[in-house]
């Protein structure tokens, strides 16, 4: 088995990820398969720190038969630590390794206070961000971090492992470390997500606003700041959040919108008019010129331009179609109160961020 023991720097690392009394380990193994049972772990690699230094242990299987070595090995450095970092490490890496520790009879003593699966951190906050998946590194890519080196998927590397047990070329073992110190060290940067909680759940002083060709922009103080320039698109709505700043970009609609009425059975559609009216006034107009309402028709027609909602906060609520997500208020002559914009954000951070 071979040891690999080395300091390092984090990249914007966030200490509010867990309690300050707290001792972190993060890790992450590399594995020949998804099969617990027919695959093994190859390598483990963990990160800690320790009176301000970073340090990070790689232990490596040099044949299979090393194996539980290095689970041994981890599991007893583990020991000193009470706070688990991973990623998707409770849906892989956790189980993986209990199930290997136990294939080779080595007593199970992972135990920690708080078990914290970055992953489930940045899954809410899939749709606000715009990722179209949530591979590490895709999030290293939105943080902006800059430190890996490695090109290379785990899947990738599979090959590579079974070429170096035969041959032993430093080459491939430089390969193999590189992608999982990576990884490893890329988590420290990627504790940054728990500040999108932080402040997107913070309360929110609503400053100004402006219109734009395309629409408005609201502007927007938190008591929270992200050390780095968040954007995002969803739907009809950016968001631009740094600092202590956020500002909301609206796109407008400036066309012809419908206003459903909800008791459809108690009105009339007059083709000729292309209009509906009230049953109590629709007994006064000739059948032949009188059709029941449908969902679709009974409707009342407004030209304008609206703004969307992503919750009836005002009405009347106007749709392309009834039953659609998203509803529009018009804003012809209109102008927003903190009330109002302090609502709206909220509205629009639930409709994007999931379990808001």
């Amino acid at each position: 088995m071979i040891t690999i023991n080395e300091t390092f720097f984090p990249e914007q690392f966030y200490p509010g990820i867990c309690p300050s009394d707290r001792k972190m380990l993060f890790f992450d193994i590399e594995t020949t398969g998804f099969s617990r049972e027919y695959h093994m772990i190859y390598l483990i690699g963990a990160a800690s720190c320790k009176d301000g230094e970073w340090r990070l242990l790689q232990w490596f299987a040099e044949t299979p038969e090393e194996e539980p070595d290095v689970i041994r090995a981890f599991l007893e450095y583990s020991q000193d630590y009470n706070t688990l970092i991973h990623f998707n490490g409770q849906r892989f890496d956790l189980p993986f390794t209990q199930a290997r520790a136990n294939a080779w009879q080595i007593p199970w003593t992972l135990e920690f206070e708080e078990s914290i699966d970055l992953m489930d951190l940045i899954k809410p906050y899939k749709t606000l961000c715009g990722l179209d998946n949530c591979k590490q590194k895709s999030i290293e890519h939105l943080l902006r971090l800059s430190s890996r080196e490695d090109t290379m998927s785990g899947g990738e590397l599979i090959p590579v492992y079974h070429s170096y047990v035969h041959r032993k070329n430093p080459k491939n073992l430089h390969l193999l470390l590189l992608h999982n110190a990576d990884d490893v060290r890329g988590m420290t940067g990627l504790t940054q997500v728990a500040l999108w909680s932080d402040f997107f759940h913070s309360k929110f002083q609503f400053q100004r606003f402006d219109r734009t060709k395309e629409g408005m922009v609201f502007h927007y103080e938190s008591p929270m700041r992200l050390p780095i320039l968040q954007q995002a698109e969803m739907d009809f709505w950016q968001i631009s959040a740094g600092g202590s700043s956020l500002s909301l970009g609206i796109a407008a609609m400036d066309g012809e919108l419908k206003h459903f009425y909800q008791n459809y059975k108690d009105y009339y559609y007059l083709p000729a008019e292309d209009m509906v009216v009230h049953k109590s006034i629709a007994e006064f107009v000739d059948k032949d010129h009188k059709k029941k309402a449908t969902r679709q028709n009974c409707c009342v027609k407004q030209q304008g331009i609206f703004l969307p909602q992503p919750e009836p906060l005002i009405t009347p609520e106007f749709m392309e179609k009834p039953g659609s997500k998203i509803s529009w208020f018009s804003v012809d002559n209109w102008e927003p109160d903190k009330e109002f914009a302090e609502k709206y954000l909220y509205m629009v951070l639930k409709w994007g961020i999931k379990g808001f």
